[in-house]
Formats: structure tokens, C-alpha cells, sequence
């Protein structure tokens, strides 16, 4: 599956809930999920930046690939995903006996919605909030930042691991 997403850095989510209730869509519940970044020693994954998490969200694990593809304004990667039939403890030992290892491992707090062919994530991080915006499409992608009111000029294409390490260098290197 294609995957086209946008981030943008907000203070709070006032403006796009209120939005989200004029076009009658309400977020869905908050979810506290745990993310798992593995790679083999030495990164090379990383160097070729493409992804491989577990993630936890309270209905299991979900196994998530990211390759990237070539982008215009968005953060466009290849996704493959599947749930697997273990917890995360298992899910991290079972890779372990592949050589991967846990490199990176983030927190956030998420609420989703539909909008239009987009998915509409309001994700709050140690170091901020932000709006994620995916879709399998361009347009898709660009119809919910229209429609939410959001300037495309300020969408940001850096993963969240980027984003904290920023966050990290500015406020001279530990978490708030």
C-alpha cells in the first residue's frame, strides 16, 4: 500500500477539533500506543531509511514496514502492516533471534478520524502536538488540509524519531 502523509506542529487542537465538529466528525477515543523501532547492528535500515516498528495500541501488536518512494511536498513510503499474534515482549525476542534490535522507542497519545479519503491523527508527543495527515493519495491528502484549514507550506516531512532528536538538540539533549 501506498502511504502519502503531512505533519503539522500545533499548540493545542482547539482549532482543528473545532473544524472537525463543523464538518460533523468527531475524533475517535485517545489512544496511548508504543512504538518500536528495530534494526540490525550498524543501522542498516536507517541508511536506507526505511522503517520497521511494533507498535502496541491496546489490540495487539501491529508489524509496520516503511520503504520510501520518491516525494513532491509529502512524506510518501511503500507500508506493508499485519497484527501479530503475540505481545510485545515476544514480538521484540522473536526478531531478536533475527539479530534485529530495539534502537529507538517512542510514547505518544493518538486520536483518528476519518476525514474524506484522509486518516486525521491528533498525536501528542513529550515534545509536542501535532496533526498527521495520511492518505493513499495526494489529493487525499491535500482535500483534508484544505478542508482543515491548514497551510500545506508548513507540513512537516520528518518522522517523529527526527522530530524528538530536533526537540532533544534545542532543549541541550533530555527529554522534559
Amino acid at each position: 500500500m501506498l502511504e502519502m502523509e503531512l505533519k503539522f506542529s500545533v499548540d493545542d487542537f482547539t482549532e482543528v477539533e473545532r473544524r472537525l465538529r463543523e464538518l460533523s466528525i468527531a475524533p475517535g477515543e485517545r489512544v496511548k500506543e508504543n512504538n518500536y523501532i528495530l534494526d540490525l547492528p550498524g543501522g542498516p535500515l536507517r541508511k536506507m531509511d526505511t522503517l520497521f516498528r511494533l507498535r502496541t495500541n491496546g489490540e495487539g501488536v501491529l508489524l509496520t514496514i516503511k520503504k520510501p518512494l520518491p516525494a513532491t511536498c509529502l512524506k510518501v513510503r511503500h507500508e506493508k502492516e499485519t497484527i501479530l499474534a503475540c505481545d510485545i515482549e515476544e514480538a521484540i525476542s522473536l526478531f531478536s533471534l533475527l539479530g534485529y534490535g530495539v534502537v529507538y522507542r517512542y510514547e505518544k497519545t493518538r486520536m483518528e478520524c476519518i476525514l474524506g479519503e484522509a486518516t486525521v491523527c491528533l498525536d501528542e508527543l513529550w515534545f509536542g502536538k501535532f496533526i498527521e495527515i495520511e492518505a493513499t493519495s495526494e489529493e487525499g491528502v491535500m482535500e483534508a488540509v484544505d478542508a482543515l484549514g491548514l497551510d500545506v507550506d508548513m507540513g512537516i516531512r520528518f518522522s517523529y524519531a527526527a522530530l524528538e532528536q530536533d526537540a532533544m538538540d534545542r532543549s541541550g539533549g533530555g527529554k522534559k
